[in-house]
């Protein structure tokens, strides 16, 4: 499991405002939505110098990290936390303006 390191910034009083807004507004906590900023730009600049293996590489971890997660939450005592984490999810995918794979189902599949 990824251990996080705690980072600390100091932004102008307009953007924190504006973060702590967006934030807000996607009922995300401040540091979930920076670390969704900086992971979307990490993103961004590594596709810009990866080739297609790393590529392919980087598809079958997100692939088995999202199967284990689920096997993960359909094991837990607490029944709610699954639809938890897909409610989220979705929310997370409005924001970035992706829309979700399915309206029929198919999430449920692992």
């Amino acid at each position: 499991m990824t251990n996080h390191i705690c980072l600390q910034t100091y932004l102008s009083y307009p953007l924190a405002q504006w973060v702590r807004s967006e934030a807000d507004d996607h009922g995300e906590c401040v540091s979930v939505f920076i670390r969704d900023l900086v992971m979307a730009a990490y993103i961004a600049q590594d596709e810009g110098n990866s080739d297609a293996l790393k590529g392919l590489d980087k598809a079958r971890e997100i692939v088995f990290s999202s199967v284990a997660l689920d096997a993960i939450l359909t094991a837990h005592p607490d029944s709610s936390l699954r639809q938890k984490t897909h409610d989220a999810y979705a929310r997370r995918l409005q924001r970035l303006g992706l829309a979700p794979a399915s309206s029929n189902g198919g999430r449920d599949e692992a």
